[in-house]
């Protein structure tokens, strides 16, 4: 939360016309659960003595991991606690392993 003179009733620090004010408790709030899903498809195909496991991994998660935490009483706090990172919302991850 940024401050001045007139929110506080007393003065800043020399040389700033504003100054941040923690309203929150660090690890007091905390964002919506991550819903996370994972699923695997693989194949085990053999050669002789060899081994070969190829799996096809997709995740699907489009959830914020970072949070607006700055309140701007200019604008009423329209920022406040709006998401800023997420999480990447689809990957695939293609595996290979040989064993021999």
């Amino acid at each position: 939360m940024t401050l001045d003179f007139a929110a506080t009733g007393r003065p800043l620090r020399p040389g700033l016309s504003t100054q941040d004010v923690n309203i929150l408790t660090p690890g007091s709030v905390y964002g919506d659960r991550i819903n996370f899903v994972d699923m695997r498809f693989a194949k085990i195909l053999r050669f002789g003595t060899t081994r070969t496991n190829v799996g096809l991994d997709l995740f699907n998660v489009n959830t914020p991991t970072a949070y607006e935490t700055v309140y701007d009483p200019a604008t009423n706090g329209a920022r406040w606690m709006q998401p800023t990172a997420a999480l990447l919302p689809r990957l695939v991850r293609v595996n290979v392993q040989f064993d021999f």
